[in-house]
């Protein structure tokens, strides 16, 4: 199979356009097109090596272990904030989710949230931690105006989470400030949306800072609340994780990772590092986790 057979056979494959491939081998669009029909009249090698480097780096990957390669499994945090998600969604109340990072936080909601049509999900960052940014992105999600005025949007957001029965979560919730918090709990009390802050540490005591005048409407409506540990882990969760990867003594060492403040996130990247070494022993574990700065 030629380079050209093998674009078209990935695009095929992947269901995806011309364009798509173009963005990901990193070559012009309208270049790849004539390139594919053999017409580009430019310098051929120029579209051809970023392509070849596309592909050579597809058939490296493919010959290691990823993280892709770890299936969700459902354990015992998992369990607990798919209950939360649950009881927030059908009571239309605000929710807390936050704890230790690496629980398994973000990846339970997203496989939860999956094949909901009636959840909309975000993330917080600090580019849209203020509340026009934060706006306009919740307002692309549900297809309502972007531009005008903070009260314009906000009001187009109302209109439409009033006549739908939606869930909103937001993920790294910690970095949202204290107005867009606000502005996040109105949207709670102008049409029962549900809605669940998800985060570290940090977005809890963020609310928890009752004392202050300004935080005690929002801690007030916070309606569940739920804190997930590194420690809550146990060895029934890393047996459903991993199933039957690991020897008894790699399992506990593993488990004493997933139970440091390094968490479930970097048990599975220490095994899928030692898988690609070829070692998956406790030894062969150790010795990338100690490459890897990661004493458990």
């Amino acid at each position: 199979m030629n380079l050209r057979e093998k674009v078209k056979s990935y695009i095929e494959e992947n269901a995806i356009s011309q364009s798509k491939f173009a963005n990901l081998a990193g070559v012009n669009t309208g270049a790849l097109s004539s390139w594919l029909g053999d017409k580009y009249k430019g310098n051929n090698e120029k579209v051809e090596l970023p392509i070849a480097n596309f592909f050579d780096k597809q058939g490296e990957r493919s010959e290691q272990a990823t993280i892709d390669g770890i299936a969700f499994a459902e354990t015992g945090i998992s369990k607990r904030v798919a209950d939360t998600l649950n009881y927030c969604r059908t009571q239309n109340i605000i929710g807390c989710i936050y704890g230790d990072a690496g629980v398994g936080k973000t990846a339970t909601t997203r496989e939860w949230a999956k094949d909901k049509t009636d959840v909309i999900y975000i993330t917080a960052t600090v580019a849209n931690c203020n509340p026009k940014p934060f706006f306009k992105k919740l307002a692309k999600e549900l297809k309502t105006t972007r531009t005008g005025q903070l009260d314009d949007i906000y009001s187009e957001v109302v209109e439409k989470l009033a006549t739908t029965s939606k869930t909103i979560i937001i993920d790294e919730a910690q970095h949202l400030v204290l107005k867009s918090l606000e502005l996040v709990r109105s949207l709670n009390d102008e049409t029962q949306t549900a809605i669940v802050l998800i985060g570290n540490d940090k977005v809890y005591s963020k609310l928890l800072g009752k004392q202050q005048a300004e935080f005690a409407q929002l801690f007030s409506r916070i309606g569940m609340k739920l804190c997930v540990l590194t420690d809550n882990f146990g060895a029934g969760d890393i047996k459903s994780v991993f199933t039957d990867r690991l020897e008894d003594d790699a399992s506990k060492f593993i488990l004493s990772i997933a139970k440091s403040k390094y968490g479930l996130r970097g048990a599975i990247n220490v095994f899928i590092n030692a898988s690609n070494n070829g070692n998956t022993s406790k030894e062969g574990l150790q010795v990338i986790a100690a490459s890897m700065g990661i004493l458990a």
